[in-house]
């Protein structure tokens, strides 16, 4: 079995897997590769992550207020200006915490992103790493937080006649964003299927839910469940559905949780954090009509005035979205199968997770586990890398942005975990040629929204 090193575990809080060993062993029992439409079997925690995070009790207004005044007022996006399926990087780049364009780059996420929502350094590193691999120009650190841009290529015209850097959106799909986001659509199903824009269908279900859970408040349990609901949702209505291993079981469950995680408010009666449907519709670029019925704008999500992010010291780190992935796919098993519909809706058939990860799984099951989870993870985006960065250069370029895989990639997906003998993993150009929504496409002539 593989395992993490004592200091892995140290640095980055993975020795809280013994908090809930429970969970691998219920799951062994089960075959769970073969069960769909099952609902929650072992109950998701009310404050994921690190069993530490549940007992912070701590506030400090000063330290924990986020300016939205000054050089971090509000600005809609100009005409040039990209936003995508990210409420908290579209917030973000409206307050200037991020390039007001739209094109990230390395150092604006790394330091911007704490900054805004206090996202330690370990998570922002691996998604930003990961990012410009999948969706945008390794050589320069840019990538669009939505849609193409030419704005990412570091080698201009040329560049772009090599190939698409696709951003994290439209032809970026399955890559990083997949189906069954929060309330974006799913890319290649009939309906509703920007996967840059937000519906206001999805976002009402999910208050609804949030009313008939908590009263209101949307809470991690509010969200996982949410997260259950978007994924069945899909399977009954998207006949292209597709979850792949990154996108699909880790990626899109962390946005869900993000939307907790780092868009709750902070006060000294609730230091670990509450997110109001007030607070969830400012984020998400909702207002409401005379009716009362959520309207949606593209790109005008908003930091609330006197919000409080998570503080300096309870900050939500990799081995949290690693930990509370696992927690996910103990209590929510069918949110962590590969695989997709095959046509047809309610047709959804799951790879083997033995054939496809080279035997480090034996079953999704093992997925409870968090060291399995973060060694998943790390095959998962080597795996994917190279056959993504094959469709967008060639020649010399192919090989310098490869030849940047050690000293850039690598070393990001180090606080993963250590995994001895890592076999290789197969790539989603390979396991997923057989679902219609597996076919990876750099570009085409749709628009993004």
């Amino acid at each position: 079995m593989l395992t993490l090193t004592t200091a892995s575990l140290l640095l980055n809080g993975l020795a809280t897997v013994s908090a809930f060993p429970e969970y691998a062993a219920r799951l062994a029992r089960a075959d769970l590769d073969k069960r769909v439409g099952v609902p929650a079997t072992v109950e998701f925690p009310e404050y994921p992550g690190n069993p530490a995070h549940a007992e912070y009790n701590k506030f400090d207004a000063s330290s924990q207020a986020v300016s939205t005044s000054g050089e971090h007022a509000f600005m809609p996006p100009g005409d040039n200006d990209i936003r995508g399926p990210c409420a908290g990087l579209n917030a973000a780049a409206n307050h200037g915490y991020l390039p007001r364009s739209g094109i990230a780059t390395a150092e604006s996420i790394n330091t911007g992103l704490q900054e805004a929502f206090g996202l330690d350094k370990t998570a922002t590193l691996f998604l930003q790493a990961a990012t410009m691999f999948f969706d945008g120009d390794p050589t320069s650190g840019r990538w669009s937080i939505g849609y193409h841009s030419d704005d990412t290529q570091s080698l201009g015209a040329i560049g772009n006649l090599l190939g698409n850097e696709t951003g994290i959106c439209a032809y970026g799909h399955s890559k990083t964003e997949a189906d069954a986001s929060i309330t974006r659509g799913d890319w290649l199903a009939p309906t509703m299927n920007s996967n840059c824009a937000s519906y206001p269908e999805f976002a009402q279900e999910l208050l609804d839910l949030a009313t008939s859970m908590t009263g209101g408040n949307l809470t991690p349990r509010v969200m996982a469940q949410h997260q259950y609901n978007r994924k069945q949702y899909s399977i009954a209505n998207n006949p292209n559905y597709f979850s792949p291993a990154y996108g699909g079981v880790a990626f899109t469950f962390g946005a869900h949780m993000f939307a907790y995680e780092l868009l709750a408010n902070h006060s000294t009666e609730a230091p670990r954090g509450v997110l109001t449907p007030e607070v969830f519709e400012s984020f998400f670029s909702y207002t409401r009509d005379s009716s009362g019925a959520l309207m949606y704008t593209y790109g005008m999500e908003r930091i609330p005035d006197n919000w409080y992010k998570r503080a300096d010291d309870d900050m939500w780190t990799l081995s949290d979205i690693v930990i509370s992935t696992a927690q996910q796919c103990a209590s929510y098993p069918d949110n962590c199968q590969v695989g997709g519909n095959t046509g047809t809706v309610n047709s959804f058939q799951g790879v083997d997770a033995g054939d496809i990860t080279g035997g480090l799984l034996s079953s999704f099951g093992d997925l409870s586990d968090p060291n399995m989870v973060g060694c998943f993870i790390s095959q998962a985006i080597q795996a994917d890398v190279p056959s993504f960065l094959d469709n967008v250069f060639d020649g010399a370029e192919l090989t310098l942005v490869k030849n940047l895989i050690p000293s850039q990639l690598l070393p990001a997906l180090e606080p993963l975990g250590a995994c001895p003998n890592l076999p290789a993993g197969r790539s989603i150009t390979a396991y997923g040629s057989a679902y219609p929504g597996g076919q990876v496409m750099q570009q085409g002539n749709r628009a993004p929204y």
